[in-house]
């Protein structure tokens, strides 16, 4: 994963256009036309790329001579000649390219994936990056670039529209710019070849002129690489996504849910909203741009009259939104401006000849209620205040309130001024309630899910112990027997290590035999046929108190037998002790593995269950109890229970998936579990069933095998350091404010050392990037110790950012000035060293000032040797580790 070279494609000074001379095409005609007409003040050049005779000796194509070297081409021309193109630019200087659709009628797709092969190998040798091939073009408005196809000139703004439809991008970018809307970027990726959709995200991330990110994609490449670029993007800006769904990803009868379920809980996972339709993203674009942040999700609904007001409430319960609560003085102030002896309630819904001056008031009074987190006014055509005089009266009041207000106007042709008035004061406008709650409740989902992107859960278990030396000997067990499927002994051994209760099986002969095990195991149990011959046959009778009631059931399920199987003969009878009855239905919870995203865990309603309620869910590893808890809320198990069972149902459910999670950290053989039917009580669970599947470790072992990479809790330690007793461990997203102290306390010369220039304070931005990281591309350690008031304070912080390929990083350094000369600089610089050594980093390099001789000195005394670098005011030091790939 990688950003480099990219600002020569997002910041060009200078932009070609590569035209193959035979084939110019329609697209290079439009992009020509785009590109003149924008109001970019860097040199555009167009060059003619002409095609050698067959008796010239060197590259199959000539470019025309260039004024000077360009930072950005655009190439339309066919793919054969598209390497051979790249080789020349690269060879100037060229860093950034955009291969646009290619003429491939005459292509097979073997001959078009070798050329493609040829094309980035040729790119490669020269650090070229590329958008593409099938690309429709870049749009910068802030710099007047258009160097697309795109038939909508846009205005600048904060939102960064990434895409792989072109269709798509100008509907959203034509829909946006009808509603003054404007972009940073517009990017058509085509097929990612070289820069994929990771990679742009990265950028957006860190980019200064994006608030906002909208990306329309299908699918994705490598899972664990967009998942670590998603987060890191939506960890400062929000991020919404609109994704079409696969064909032929459907639901099938070995696992209750779908590609397009797993991309949905990934996403969620990342802290993105997703929305289903085009309309949704045209509501999302504007969200983006309208929106302010809030702080809660109680919702008042004001509406202008009886009903209106109810309906739009229904929808919001529907779509799991809540409303707000008003505080009872709103109620008592309310009752005063409308004149009503009615008892009034959220929603709010007004008499029908209420005035616009009441309008007025009564906005006012919900505004300034402490428990509204939002408003939604709902207006529907009205005789006694008009929908324009009521909708100025709603701008004035967005205008003046920090709280986001969501106007809905119910209707038809009369509506459109009061929208474009509602719009004109920078409110979201919307013709329906149902439109206006799947904003709002989009609106919530994001600030859920930002919830639980900040959730690092760690790498080792945490609240519960394992017994790994027994899990271990169940799964070689199992492997030295030839079993794919662990048996029912090892399994229960395995669970069990884990802290996940398994019941017992056995088996009976006969009806005589049966009673014997029943009586021996213990009232109540149940009961299940085996056929001859292995024949699977689901029928079980639980609950069973007594030997009578187990030659009932007997009886009955032989019938059923004869019935289903008249083939086969029975052959025995299974029992196992009954799981306790806590009142919630059976569930399923288990293990599967996506190609994409590595293992998930899913939660659902029980096969077992005659009519098990709630849904399935899905979640990415690894999970710590609030993940856990929240995809148990999801799955509304529970939901008809009383609260306080309901609260400790869900902490068993919560623990058991956690404990999962870890079995997947720690045992790499494990590839798919399924515990159904499980029993949720109020002490723990219980499997009345399952199996766990095995498989050959591969070369990604614990939880490299994850989507996510889990906060490394193994590198965290202790030590006494010069009176002080020091924590040293990973950063985490809430050592923001500690991170923040430590860097405000430098003086303005230590801080130009750690950051070329003195930066006293830090932005929320620039802490967020700092804290909240990706742990598989990067890694802070902070040196932490209780201050004299007991809390703890920062006194160094060192970072460590690799390549692509993990083989190159860079690091950087700070520590207090209040601590400076003491060791704790070296101690940390050895702590990065070993991290990175147990990387299998190969080079490790640093820049710094020439006037920081401490640093200089500190990296000579840790094997650094001094570079010349390529700006004479900075000095770069590099460690060889290991022998590169080129040695």
């Amino acid at each position: 994963m990688t950003i480099r070279n990219l600002d020569y494609l997002f910041r060009p000074r200078s932009v070609a256009t590569i035209i193959d001379s035979e084939f110019p095409g329609h697209y290079a005609e439009v992009l020509q036309r785009n590109l003149h007409v924008s109001p970019f003040e860097g040199t555009l050049m167009q060059v003619m790329a002409k095609k050698r005779s067959r008796f010239k000796i060197g590259p199959r194509v000539r470019l025309d001579k260039m004024p000077t070297v360009p930072d950005l081409a655009v190439i339309c021309a066919r793919l054969d000649l598209v390497a051979d193109i790249i080789s020349q630019l690269g060879e100037l200087g060229t860093r950034a390219v955009i291969i646009a659709p290619s003429i491939r009628d005459r292509l097979t797709a073997e001959e078009s994936q070798l050329l493609l092969k040829t094309i980035l190998e040729t790119a490669r040798l020269h650090t070229l990056r590329i958008v593409g091939p099938g690309s429709g073009g870049l749009l910068i408005p802030g710099i007047g670039l258009n160097a697309s196809v795109a038939p909508v000139a846009i205005q600048p703004g904060k939102i960064a529209l990434i895409t792989q439809s072109t269709a798509i991008a100008s509907a959203i970018v034509d829909h946006a710019t009808s509603k003054g809307i404007g972009f940073s970027a517009v990017l058509h990726l085509g097929e990612s070849a070289d820069i994929d959709l990771a990679d742009v995200l990265d950028w957006f991330a860190e980019d200064p002129d994006t608030e906002r990110i909208l990306v329309q994609f299908d699918n994705v490449a490598a899972g664990r690489k967009f998942m670590s670029a998603a987060r890191a993007s939506a960890r400062n800006k929000p991020v919404v996504a609109i994704r079409s769904k696969q064909a032929g990803t459907g639901r099938n009868s070995k696992l209750p849910f779908c590609l397009d379920d797993v991309y949905a809980a990934a996403l969620s996972r990342a802290g993105w909203v997703e929305v289903g339709t085009l309309g949704e993203a045209f509501e999302a674009a504007q969200a983006m741009a309208r929106l302010r942040p809030m702080d809660g999700d109680g919702l008042t609904i004001l509406a202008n009259g009886y009903g209106l007001g109810s309906i739009t409430a229904d929808i919001l319960r529907d779509h799991g939104g809540r409303l707000a609560s008003l505080d009872s003085a709103t109620l008592l102030k309310l009752a005063e401006v409308l004149q009503s002896r009615i008892p009034l309630n959220n929603p709010v819904e007004l008499p029908p000849a209420i005035s616009v001056a009441q309008w007025a008031e009564v906005l006012a009074v919900i505004l300034a209620d402490p428990n509204t987190n939002a408003l939604m006014t709902v207006y529907s055509p009205s005789p006694f205040a008009s929908s324009s005089e009521v909708a100025a009266e709603i701008g004035r009041a967005g205008q003046v309130s920090t709280q986001n207000i969501f106007s809905c106007w119910v209707g038809g042709h009369s509506m459109q001024d009061a929208q474009q008035i509602a719009e004109a004061h920078g409110l979201l406008s919307h013709d329906s309630p149902e439109q206006a709650i799947a904003v709002f409740t989009g609106l919530v989902h994001y600030y859920r899910n930002r919830e639980l992107l900040m959730q690092m859960p760690p790498s080792l278990p945490e609240g519960f112990s394992t017994d790994l030396k027994q899990a271990r000997a169940a799964v070689a067990e199992g492997l030295e027997a030839g079993a794919r499927i662990l048996p029912s002994r090892l399994m229960r051994k395995l669970l069990q290590a884990f802290a996940i209760e398994a019941v017992e099986s056995r088996t009976a002969a006969s009806a005589a035999a049966a009673i014997e095990v029943a009586n021996e195991i213990g009232y109540p149990v149940d009961l299940g046929l085996v056929l001859a011959n292995a024949v699977p046959f689901e029928a079980v009778r639980v609950n069973l108190q007594s030997p009578s009631d187990i030659h009932i059931a007997i009886r009955s399920l032989r019938h059923k037998a004869r019935t289903l199987r008249p083939d086969c003969r029975v052959s025995g009878y299974h029992l196992r002790r009954s799981a306790p009855r806590s009142g919630v239905a059976p569930v399923s919870i288990g293990v599967a593995s996506d190609a994409l995203f590595g293992p998930i865990i899913f939660l659902g309603p029980s096969s077992a269950a005659l009519a098990g309620k709630g849904r399935f869910v899905i979640g990415l590893p690894p999970l710590n109890l609030t993940l856990a808890r929240d995809m148990v809320l999801r799955s509304g198990l529970a939901d008809e229970l009383p609260a306080e069972v309901r609260a400790r149902l869900e902490c068993s459910a919560s623990a058991a998936l956690v404990r999962l999670s870890q079995m997947l950290s720690d045992i790499d053989e494990v590839v798919a579990v399924e515990l159904d039917p499980l029993h949720v009580e109020t002490n723990g669970v219980l499997a009345l069933d399952g199996k766990i599947q095995l498989g050959k470790r591969t070369r990604k072992s614990g939880s490299q095998r994850f989507a996510i990479s889990p906060y490394p809790k193994e590198l965290e330690h202790r030590l006494n350091w010069q009176g002080e007793k020091l924590l040293i461990r990973p950063i985490r997203p809430e050592d923001e404010p500690m991170l923040g102290q430590l860097l405000e306390s430098l003086t303005a010369d230590d801080s130009r050392m750690r950051f070329f220039v003195a930066m006293r304070r830090q932005t929320h931005s620039q802490l967020a990037r700092f804290t909240q990281i990706d742990y598989d591309r990067e890694m802070s350690l902070v040196v932490i110790r209780q201050n004299p008031k007991g809390k703890p304070q920062a006194l160094g912080e060192a970072r460590l950012i690799s390549d692509a390929d993990n083989r190159v990083a860079d690091l950087a350094m700070v520590v207090s000035s209040a601590f400076k000369g003491k060791g704790l600089g070296a101690l940390l610089l050895q702590q990065l060293v070993d991290y990175a050594r147990a990387r299998g980093i190969a080079t490790l390099r640093f820049e710094t000032l020439p006037e920081n001789k401490p640093m200089q000195k500190l990296g000579h005394k840790a094997g650094f040797v001094m570079l010349r670098g390529s700006d004479p005011g900075i000095l770069s030091m590099q460690l060889q580790l290991a022998e590169s790939e080129e040695g």
